[in-house]
């Protein structure tokens, strides 16, 4: 049972990131820059997608039976084969992109390519910078993974204490981490596990005041973002624990609002938004080199027509990220997720579909 909640929610989510570096590049290549600071708050969309993440989670293997290997196997295949593919693919173009655009970024030789393509951490950025998420990801599903071994009424504690791990691993540490202990020690988890606990009590029917609570997760996203624009210091992108607090609780709630919405009272979601869910993926992998190559050609060679131009690009690279994403998704990525279920059929015959028990009925 798809929910159309999460498919908005992840469309939303992609929205916010483009917005944000649609005014991050403005502020970057054009002169005198018009798009607000505040704008770049748009980067919260990644905590929304980590939230989400742990949610699908949780309810994505809902039913599979418990120390089972095969199911395990299949679920790290779906990640696997859902991640890959289309980002080698745009990391591909990217390369081609950072040897033909002069300035772009970073050159070829700097990269660490292996590192990149498997999505393992490294000192340096991946190709895609936006793709540092993406590690994240997988060492989010790796960890989940083996949790599913256990007996699912061991998850909540499972994820207590990995949040702890978390916790002591960052105050050990004192900032001397290496780039795998910086993935293991980050609170960015946290936000994985707050998804995994909307997941729980979601499932479990736990579910009430989903309208209150949507409101009152928009509000402090709001609220918090307002904090950042305009409080001391002006900072508009937190880190650590507070990025968790200011970014990954108030979606966590706002996800629990939604899917409660949907579930018991069957509000359902725009349909634009939802196409736009069905596309976030290519449109969060394709969007930054898009915005910025256009950018980039537009200063090296396109007219000077005052403030003006910086309103074009803006509305140009957000409009050609959304169509490229849209064909994207519908000729690439769409294909090659149905294949790769095809093959998964084939390749896990003894493993059970996840997903066949639907949730609770509402008990609040």
């Amino acid at each position: 049972m798809s929910l159309q909640s999460i498919q908005m929610l992840r469309g939303i989510a992609a929205l916010l990131v483009l917005v944000g570096h649609v005014a991050q590049t403005e502020i970057r290549f054009l002169d005198n820059s018009i798009a607000p600071a505040g704008l770049m708050t748009g980067f919260s969309g990644v905590d929304l997608f980590f939230v989400i993440s742990g949610f699908i989670m949780v309810y994505a293997t809902r039913g599979l039976p418990q120390f089972d290997t095969p199911s395990v196997a299949r679920f790290l295949y779906a990640r696997v084969t859902r991640i890959y593919p289309i980002y080698w693919l745009f990391s591909l173009i990217m390369i081609a992109a950072i040897a033909t655009v002069p300035g772009l970024t970073r050159s070829v030789s700097n990269l660490d390519l292996v590192a990149s393509f498997l999505l393992l951490p490294s000192q340096t950025a991946p190709v895609l910078v936006v793709a540092w998420t993406l590690i994240h990801e997988m060492y989010f599903y790796l960890v989940f993974a083996c949790f599913l071994i256990a007996p699912a009424r061991w998850l909540p504690t499972l994820l207590a204490v990995w949040i702890l791990a978390v916790a002591l691993a960052g105050w050990g540490a004192a900032g001397n981490l290496n780039a795998v202990t910086a993935v293991i020690a980050s609170p960015l988890t946290a936000e994985f596990v707050l998804g995994c606990g909307v997941g729980l009590l979601v499932m479990s029917g736990r579910r009430g005041l989903a309208l209150p609570m949507l409101l009152a997760g928009l509000s402090l996203w709001l609220a918090a973002n307002v904090y950042l624009t305009l409080g001391p210091g002006s900072l508009t992108t937190p880190h650590g624990w507070m990025r968790v607090l200011l970014w990954g609780l108030p979606s966590a709630i706002v996800l629990y609002g939604c899917v409660c919405l949907e579930l018991d009272r069957g509000i359902k979601a725009p349909e634009a938004l939802v196409q736009i869910g069905d596309w976030s993926y290519a449109l969060y992998l394709c969007h930054l080199p898009i915005v910025a190559i256009i950018a980039r050609i537009w200063t090296r060679y396109g007219p000077d027509i005052g403030l003006f131009d910086n309103v074009l690009v803006m509305v140009l690279g957000a409009s050609a990220s959304l169509i490229i994403a849209k064909y994207a998704f519908m000729l690439i990525e769409r294909p090659a997720l149905i294949f790769a279920r095809r093959m998964g059929r084939k390749l896990f015959t003894s493993a059970p579909e996840a997903g066949a028990r639907a949730p609770a009925d509402r008990i609040w």
